[in-house]
């Protein structure tokens, strides 16, 4: 992903399961890319996950929940108390299709990502085609990809970016983020 990614001037944001942060963080940062947390441990069943990423590191602005389930844990007053800038989950789970700042959170809808390639089975000439025309119809679409689904989608990665830049331009979700804010003061 990083060489593709490289290789086609993309800046992404990754977020990373925090118990492999140390492992994975440093390579993915030397390439510019943008990190932030995939929950601590990926259990939605245990409410320390944002106290446990912060042990790791308390620069990290953003925080994408584990299946977009959005805990009890996942309150405005904690994201804001764990000093989390963004929170980046499904459309479904945040009930939103644009990203918005709310009460000092700004909130991210992901759009689409690479489940139904992985469960549902569906062939990727389909789902490229499909993700293509909701970043098409969006003035701002999130899409995630899962490293562990990689098997399903990295020899088209290439051919799949030229046509996601041939639609507009990329940014992080940090430069999406600050964008929202700062727009917010005028």
């Amino acid at each position: 992903m990083l060489a593709v990614e490289r290789s086609a001037g993309v800046k992404a944001t990754y977020n990373v399961v925090g118990k492999l942060l140390e492992e994975v963080g440093p390579e993915i940062s030397a390439d510019g890319h943008c990190l932030a947390f995939h929950s601590f441990d990926h259990r939605i069943d245990r409410l320390e996950q944002l106290t446990d990423c912060r042990r790791l590191d308390y620069r990290l602005k953003g925080y994408r929940p584990p299946r977009s389930v959005i805990t009890d844990e996942l309150t405005d007053e904690h994201l804001l108390f764990h000093n989390f800038e963004w929170i980046a989950s499904s459309e479904r789970s945040l009930g939103i299709a644009s990203p918005v700042l709310q009460r000092r959170i700004v909130r991210i809808p992901v759009t689409f990502d690479d489940f139904d390639l992985y469960a549902g089975g569906t062939p990727f000439d389909e789902w490229e085609a499909e993700a293509l025309r909701r970043i098409d119809s969006r003035d701002v679409a999130v899409f995630a990809l899962h490293d562990c689904y990689a098997f399903l989608w990295l020899d088209r990665y290439k051919a799949f970016l030229e046509r996601v830049l041939a639609l507009g331009e990329t940014r992080t979700l940090n430069e999406l983020a600050a964008e929202l804010t700062l727009d917010s003061g005028t």
